[in-house]
């Protein structure tokens, strides 16, 4: 009876360390929570770079260990284009050659072992970094709405920026004609109420969670010359075109086509104290008043331009106006 009582009890100890093995084993092969609980924060950074700081996700722990990092990071959501493999002792990196002012997703890729089973498995950490803000590039006109007096000026757009801030001044006098700001960093801006046929300048500056950057050097900002319809015109083999000077340009240019929307040849130039040019010749074929003709004039300011939004179609001395689609 007594052996009969050992032999139950050695089975049923034999079944619990069973059972434990089977658990253990099981409870090995899963990750565990704090695996998806850790994060990655971001401590500095410059126009290029920035620096980012994780925690050990098994710092502490007598049952997982980490073996290995990689940092991946790329623009956007999709996955990063770019990696770089971490000791595993270190928990910060320097994210280098990076745009300045632009968002990164950054994903650390790490292993980590069962210190039972000696099992491996990875696992992933993410966050969002930035690089600082710039002084602004690229600022232009973009369009001069002649006919409801506003114009709309473009620039870099600097994804890491939070607050964008804007001066037009008038050329004439200097002094600011309107400022702006907007959190909602955008491509383009528009600026209402300018005067036609006067010109100003531009400048922004961007703020990110460090601070302002410097304001961007001063874009020029003026309406495409409209053409004066009385005094436009085809007479005999000659094609006159005159049109309303830009207070402040330095030269302009007419252009002319036999198409609306193609084939325009710059037929022109004429130094800002002027406002009509006598035109001969369209390439090697002569101008006749029965044929029609289409032509615009941009205005100069250094680098800067109207741009064109204006077209006029010319026929003898019958002028009419059309917009640029």
């Amino acid at each position: 009876m007594e052996s009969t009582k050992k032999l139950a009890r050695g089975g049923f100890v034999l079944l619990a360390a069973a059972l434990a093995t089977a658990l253990c084993v099981a409870w090995a092969a899963v990750a565990p929570a704090k695996a998806y609980a850790a994060g990655i924060n971001q401590t500095a950074a410059t126009t290029s770079s920035a620096t980012i700081e994780w925690a050990d996700p098994y710092e502490g722990s007598s049952s997982y260990e980490t073996t290995s990092y990689v940092v991946r990071w790329g623009e956007g959501y999709e996955e990063p284009n770019h990696s770089q493999a971490v000791p595993v002792t270190q928990t910060s990196f320097t994210i280098p050659g990076l745009k300045a002012g632009t968002k990164y997703n950054v994903k650390i890729d790490y292993t980590y072992k069962s210190t039972y089973s000696g099992n491996e498995f990875s696992s992933r950490l993410y966050g969002d970094v930035a690089s600082r803000v710039a002084t602004p590039t690229g600022v232009k006109q973009d369009k001069w709405w002649h006919y409801i007096n506003k114009v709309d000026f473009t620039w870099n757009k600097q994804s890491a920026a939070d607050k964008v801030e804007y001066k037009v001044c008038r050329v004439s006098n200097g002094k600011v004609f309107k400022k702006g700001s907007d959190k909602y960093i955008r491509n383009t801006y528009e600026v209402s109420g300018v005067k036609n046929n006067i010109m100003y300048t531009v400048q922004m500056r961007v703020h990110d969670q460090w601070g302002w950057s410097g304001w961007s050097k001063k874009a020029y900002l003026f309406t495409q010359p409209m053409l004066n319809a009385k005094k436009t015109k085809v007479s005999g083999n000659k094609l006159t075109v005159t049109w309303n000077k830009i207070s402040g340009a330095s030269s302009y240019e007419v252009y002319v086509s036999t198409k609306a929307k193609s084939g325009y040849k710059k037929v022109a130039t004429v130094k800002s104290s002027k406002s009509s040019a006598t035109v001969k010749k369209l390439g090697k074929a002569k101008f006749s008043p029965k044929k029609k003709y289409y032509v615009y004039v941009v205005a100069k300011k250094g680098k800067y331009d109207t741009g064109l939004n204006y077209i006029w179609n010319v026929k003898g001395s019958s002028v009419s106006q059309t917009y640029k689609n």
